[in-house]
């Protein structure tokens, strides 16, 4: 037997040993030069030898490949000397520094063995404690390389490490070519996303996966050949997952960062195109599918829509794939571009309904676009992405009466019609006639008002026009329309039937009231209406 031989190390070992944060990453490394000599598995496994003296034993931990293996002259030339790796300018390797074995001694274990085999050549090599190698020849050869780590443990520490070591061999390895198991569970699984919405695209030896999450949250993966370089949350794009593995990532030499050369910036632009491009068209071409599905789910509706905001929030301009896609629909049905959408909000925005109703035809009837969007519908989600003011409901920018349902209800109130009408051209008011009207209908925000005034009775107007009646020279006459729908107005009408003054009276006082009626006004209408009835009854 040999004289064992002091590790060729310098005084940066001990550094190198504990360069990663967690000691456990060393299963990355092994998995690593174990994919690197060609293995297309890799097997790790914890046994327990119970100790002697208490609950004290020994974990011995059990990293089994079946690559290329390792003859006398590679051991003494790669595995026992740092920095003079064969893998150093070869880009189908991803080791590049030579050091990945030495991290199994972060673990501080008792002793490491290792049995490989290659070319005829059969060895095994002991590490111990202090880091002193021997090399001693086997009679059986090897298929591959064994790795055995010895640690001094207590049960309740042997089954920590087994749990802990479990994780990390996940989170490193779990996208690697080969088949890792760890306790004969496989480990790794497919390179992809979990959210409704992404795309894959593959590139030279590049794996691109970009996604827009269900929950809006950011994550990002970098990976070579699958073996994870850094993951994390935030940095990149808020909003959106992605994961890339790719030969131009290399890792820093402490593991924890990828380098950032011309080939990490080549992979970060590429993100963005595949994020402004295909993930857009993607999604865009969802959204249009969606919009007028009477039975698309409502929850995946508003999560396109968030996405789709995303987009107009992060790039503003899009492709004319996704402007001209359908993302909204009109009350009467008509579907509303991506495209049209965004004229309307640069002119005349769109005003919101929330059904089909008179109204609505007859604003879309001024080419005025209305979006179908009841409160809380998900297209909110998409209008919220657009600068400028809350859009309005249609009903508080516009109105328009409903004539009386029959002949019969027309008459009903006509005591009260012109009892009105005598009265406020006795005021002065410039009245063309009075009628009644229906403002309880979807999206009216007169529904509560007593009466309004139009030009012509049954037209579009601005809500902001229907409370004026003028009494100068210059003052347009106009249609007073009493409100057929509102509860007091009903009483007015009974009592129209026995005193038509004090109805039309109690209903012009109503009509003034908040926005003319003053004490002036008031005691004239009052004085006019006694008047009137004086006349019939005298």
């Amino acid at each position: 037997m040999t004289e064992p031989a002091q590790l060729k190390v310098s005084d940066a070992l001990d550094k190198l040993i504990h360069q990663f944060a967690d000691p456990l990453s060393f299963y990355r490394e092994v998995i690593q030069n174990a994919l690197d000599a060609g293995s297309q598995e890799v097997e790790i496994y914890l046994t327990f030898e119970e100790g002697t003296e208490g609950d004290s034993g020994v974990t011995i931990i059990h990293i089994d490949d079946w690559g290329a293996g390792m003859t006398r002259e590679i051991i003494e030339r790669r595995l026992t000397r740092l920095f003079s790796s064969s893998k150093d300018g070869d880009r189908t390797k991803i080791g590049k520094f030579g050091i990945g074995f030495v991290s199994v001694f972060a673990t501080e274990p008792e002793l490491v063995c290792i049995d490989t085999s290659r070319e005829g050549e059969h060895w095994r090599v002991l590490f111990t404690a202090d880091k002193k190698f021997e090399l001693r020849r086997l009679e059986q050869p090897v298929d591959g390389t064994k790795i055995r780590i010895y640690k001094r443990t207590t049960r309740d520490e042997h089954d920590d490490l087994v749990r802990r070591s479990r994780d990390v061999i996940r989170y490193w390895c779990k996208h690697t070519h080969g088949d890792v198991r760890f306790e004969d569970e496989p480990i790794v699984e497919p390179f992809d996303l979990d959210a409704p919405i992404k795309i894959r695209h593959e590139e030279d030896a590049s794996i691109y996966v970009v996604a827009h999450p269900a929950d809006e949250s950011s994550f990002f993966g970098f990976y070579n050949r699958g073996l994870t370089l850094l993951e994390g949350e935030g940095e990149h794009y808020e909003g959106i997952h992605f994961k890339v593995s790719s030969d131009l990532l290399e890792h820093t030499l402490t593991r924890d960062n990828v380098i950032q050369d011309r080939g990490y910036h080549r992979v970060r632009d590429k993100v963005g195109k595949l994020i402004r491009g295909p993930l857009a068209d993607a999604l865009f071409a969802a959204i249009g599918a969606a919009v007028g599905d009477p039975d698309v789910d409502p929850e995946r509706l508003r999560y396109l829509y968030r996405a789709a905001a995303w987009h107009l929030r992060y790039y503003g301009a899009l492709a004319d794939g996704p402007e001209n896609t359908r993302v909204a629909s009109t009350p009467s049905g008509q579907g509303v571009t991506l495209a049209a959408l965004r004229r309307a909000m640069r002119g005349d925005r769109p005003l919101l309904a929330a059904s089909r109703s008179p109204l609505t035809d007859a604003v879309e009837g001024r080419d005025r676009m209305v979006l179908l969007a009841p409160p809380e519908a998900p297209v909110r989600e998409l209008l919220a992405a657009f600068r400028g003011d809350p859009l309005a409901a249609v009903g508080e920018r516009f109105c328009t009466p409903l004539p009386a349902h029959d002949d019969i209800e027309a008459e009903r109130w006509r005591p009260l019609t012109l009892a009105t009408e005598e009265l406020l051209r006795a005021q002065g008011g410039k009245l063309s006639g009075v009628a009644i009207g229906h403002f309880a209908y979807p999206e009216s925000a007169i529904g509560e008002w007593v009466a309004i005034t139009q030009r012509r009775f049954g037209d579009l107007d601005e809500v902001a026009d229907v409370r004026e009646l003028g009494s100068g020279f210059l003052s347009r006459k106009r249609v007073l329309v009493i409100n057929a729908d509102h509860p007091t107005v009903h009483t007015l009408v009974a009592l129209a039937q026995r005193e038509p003054e004090m109805a039309a009276y109690v209903l012009s006082k109503l009509f003034y009231l908040g926005h003319r009626l003053d004490p002036t006004v008031d005691g004239e209408l009052a004085r006019l209406a006694l008047d009137a009835r004086d006349r019939r009854v005298g």
